[in-house]
């Protein structure tokens, strides 16, 4: 049995994008392959086929390369999730047992607005051939530990890095294909959405 070039979201690198501009998430789309037992909801195999990507539904699961511009003007090299246009239209109406109908909701309608996209955009950024992400955790010290390690590698002050913007070429990817990033962000299902340069927890270390 012969395999794809897989990988798991946590080790693409600058160079995986570099050769596949295009990574497509495998669960959902390759079950009938004979190696699929191996895989995991996060791995990631390469896109071989016609650019840019149509996104086959609101959230397809894909990674495209892209260009993270930081507010003092240097860019660096990174991956986001791409989502169709239609993105926040609410879901058809769920029959309850009652037989009456659920109210329709939009996807930010319970996640804090509109700029919860970002929970699906996946915005994630290579600094010296690592990958780190935006996601502020819950745990409060894996929280404090995510931002303080992100600014040692980035060697600039939360002023200097947010806000940024995020992009990806046209010949990519079809949809939403940019984005922006006023700081780390967490948008829980029915609770208040937390953006935050992460400039607190650093000093209080």
């Amino acid at each position: 049995m012969e395999l794809p070039l897989l990988r798991d979201i946590s080790e693409l690198t600058p160079a995986d994008f570099e050769n596949h501009p295009v990574w497509v998430c495998v669960h959902g789309r390759d079950e009938d392959e004979p190696w699929y037992a191996q895989t995991t909801e996060q791995t990631y195999r390469p896109w071989t086929e016609a650019t840019p990507y149509a996104p086959r539904t609101r959230f397809d699961a894909v990674l495209v390369a892209a260009t993270f511009e930081l507010a003092d003007g240097s860019t660096y090299c990174g991956c986001f999730n791409p989502v169709a246009e239609n993105w926040d239209e609410p879901l058809p109406p769920r029959k309850l047992r009652d037989g009456s109908f659920a109210k329709p909701l939009q996807w930010s309608a319970r996640r804090g607005g509109p700029r919860s996209i970002l929970t699906r955009q996946h915005p994630a950024i290579f600094i010296d051939g690592r990958i780190h992400e935006f996601y502020l955790l819950r745990d409060p010290e894996r929280r404090r530990e995510t931002v303080r390690v992100f600014y040692a590698a980035i060697a600039k002050p939360p002023q200097a890095v947010f806000p940024l913007q995020f992009s990806c070429s046209f010949d990519l990817c079809t949809g939403i294909i940019s984005g922006q990033l006023d700081g780390f962000f967490s948008f829980r299902l029915d609770q208040p959405p937390i953006i935050d340069t992460g400039e607190g927890l650093l000093k209080a270390e």
